[in-house]
């Protein structure tokens, strides 16, 4: 469990945010650059101390102003990975590993065994070589590796995919989820893709200006008018939660259920009744008053308008209720004007693409 309530003024910029995470999950903390991401990242190691406030790790107070109490960063057990991975080049793979273990206090328990490390981050083939060596994606999963031998009660992941390409982010994002299930811990998660979010996070911390704006799971948070800082991306969207209720025939789509509202897909490697998360872009939902008839777009979904709001690129989102599920649309101004859209409207959702994270079937998520 992580109880944070403080806050740090750094020249002129203040970071002051409060927010609380269960024990084992994987939390977000999502905003622009300079949002102060970074900044509370570095207050929950101890690399900087706040000016107020607790903040609390696994019932272990780390920090209390008031009670004049900080907790250094060497003795909180909490791991570090930055977005360039940092490795000792003057360590092989096998020494930077081994570095970590090193730095387990005397007596304390390895939760986490080096054989297992290595093989759920498959740098075996990697031990006798040394960091100049490895490509980016090497470098992070064994960065990840040695802070994970560490044996940490908290893993801090500060933007780790930000300097690779599209192809070694969504590599290390499976072998991050994969570490996740095999290794409990709690992890904090330092990004501004929306993608990495949606793939790994159980909640999202959003940030403005150094401040808390939303708190909540993905699928709270997305397809809301009222959290501008997700309404207001080009990307935009509604994560909707699903099963697989079963395959055509013809095996070109699977057919899932929205709690009782039919969406087919591109045929998914997912049994009957498995859980699946699909996200609609805004721009992938037109909208029609009435039920169409000769379109080759198979997905349309009763609907009823919850609210409506003014983009700056003169497009409307239009938040709809969809079987109780939250689903973005974006249309024009003149659209709204000519259908009459208005809160309280029933409608169809017109849905032409959709992406999945279905956890036996790959994913075909947003490029990260």
């Amino acid at each position: 469990m992580i109880e944070f309530d403080a806050g740090l003024a750094r020249d002129a910029f203040r970071v002051e945010a409060r927010f609380a995470a269960e024990g084992g999950a994987t939390t977000a903390l999502f905003g622009a650059s300079g949002a102060g991401k970074s900044t509370l990242l570095a207050l929950l190691a101890g690399a900087l101390r706040p000016d107020r406030g607790r903040i609390v790790v696994e019932g272990e107070v780390l920090d209390d102003v008031a009670g004049g109490r900080h907790v250094p960063l060497e003795r909180r057990r909490i791991a570090w990975v930055f977005q360039d991975g940092r490795l000792f080049p003057h360590l092989t793979v096998a020494g930077n590993l081994d570095y970590g273990l090193a730095r387990l206090p005397r007596g304390a328990a390895r939760r986490f065994a080096r054989e297992r490390v290595i093989e759920v981050l498959d740098v075996g083939a990697l031990l006798g070589r040394w960091p100049r060596d490895l490509s980016g994606g090497e470098r992070q999963r064994v960065a990840i590796g040695r802070a994970l031998l560490a044996q940490p009660r908290l893993l801090l992941l500060d933007e780790p995919l930000a300097s690779l390409d599209a192809p070694r982010r969504l590599e290390i994002l499976g072998f991050l989820e994969r570490a996740r299930r095999e290794f409990p811990l709690s992890m904090v998660y330092v990004t501004h893709s929306l993608a990495e979010v949606l793939r790994i996070a159980d909640r999202v911390v959003l940030l403005e200006r150094g401040r808390v704006v939303g708190e909540g799971a993905p699928a709270e948070l997305a397809g809301r008018l009222d959290t501008p800082l997700l309404a207001a991306r080009p990307d935009a969207g509604a994560l909707l939660q699903a099963h697989v209720a079963g395959h055509e025939a013809d095996g070109s789509a699977t057919r899932l259920d929205l709690g009782g509202t039919p969406l087919l897909v591109p045929r998914l490697a997912a049994a009957p009744g498995e859980a699946v998360r699909a996200y609609v872009l805004a721009g992938e939902v037109m909208l029609a008053t009435s039920r169409p008839q000769g379109l080759s777009v198979r997905n349309v979904l009763p609907a009823r308008i919850l609210r409506l709001a003014a983009r700056a690129d003169a497009t409307v989102l239009v938040e709809l209720d969809c079987g109780g599920q939250r689903l973005l649309a974006a249309v024009s101004r003149g659209a709204v004007v000519e259908l009459g859209l208005e809160a309280g409207r029933d409608v169809y959702a017109l849905v032409k693409t959709v992406s999945i994270d279905a956890p036996a079937g790959g994913r075909l998520l947003l490029d990260p």
